[in-house]
């Protein structure tokens, strides 16, 4: 939310720092993946990641780099500088497109079966779509429908976020990583897609009442009332 004289609020700047604090160490984490290696995997996936590099390490590096941008394209200041969005907003496309397809490929092969498969494999595609979505959105310079289908893409990108926060919780809850990580490849990213959706409502609620004017790159703000 903006004021009426376009400063961000403070809940909107609290949230865009609550976002950085949760998104930049897992982003970090992402990448140790990729220069660490085996020592990074919890031992219950290690076998799979190890028998398929070509799938777990695009993944973890385009998902650290896709965390970063993504986490940036939400921040007004830089949204409002058209060249850094449009950059950003390619590389986070391009990552969002390896890392959609390979995880899509690794749920496949996921640890704790069907359930793994169909949760972390229907992430993957949903990844695709928002984001292609978006993409084509911002290409018909349907600067609205661009803004929700990126919400919506963020929110599955940051069940990587949801998952190392949950997995471990879920895990001293239910005594064992098997049930753990069933659960977690659905709640990491459904609660998520479920508030997008819920944001979005509302931003389009406020725009229809005439709440909204766009400013910048197409970022809403309160118009003013009085």
């Amino acid at each position: 939310m903006h004021t009426d004289n376009g400063r961000v609020s403070t809940s909107a700047r609290t949230g865009w720092i609550l976002m950085a604090v949760f998104a930049l160490p897992i982003a970090l984490y992402a990448f140790a993946y990729v220069t660490i290696g085996q020592r990074m995997y919890p031992p219950m996936l290690a076998e799979s990641f190890l028998a398929r590099p070509w799938g777990i390490n695009p993944h973890a590096l385009f998902g650290g780099i896709a965390l970063l941008t993504g986490m940036l394209q939400f921040h007004r200041g830089l949204r409002r500088r058209l060249p850094v969005h449009r950059i950003l907003g390619r590389v986070y496309v391009i990552s969002c497109l390896v890392i959609g397809t390979a995880g899509v490929y690794m749920a496949i092969y996921s640890f704790g079966g069907w359930i793994t498969h169909l949760g972390f494999g229907i992430l993957g595609v949903l990844l695709l779509l928002t984001t292609v979505a978006g993409y084509l959105a911002i290409r018909r310079h349907d600067v609205d429908r661009h803004r929700d289908w990126m919400i919506r893409s963020y929110a599955l990108i940051f069940a990587a976020v949801m998952l190392r926060l949950e997995l471990p919780l879920l895990v001293a809850t239910l005594g064992d990583f098997t049930p753990a990580y069933r659960v977690v490849s659905w709640l990491c990213w459904v609660p998520n897609i479920i508030v997008a959706e819920a944001l979005v409502r509302r931003i389009r609620s406020r725009e229809s009442s005439g709440a909204y004017v766009a400013t910048g790159a197409g970022a809403p703000r309160l118009a003013r009332t009085a």
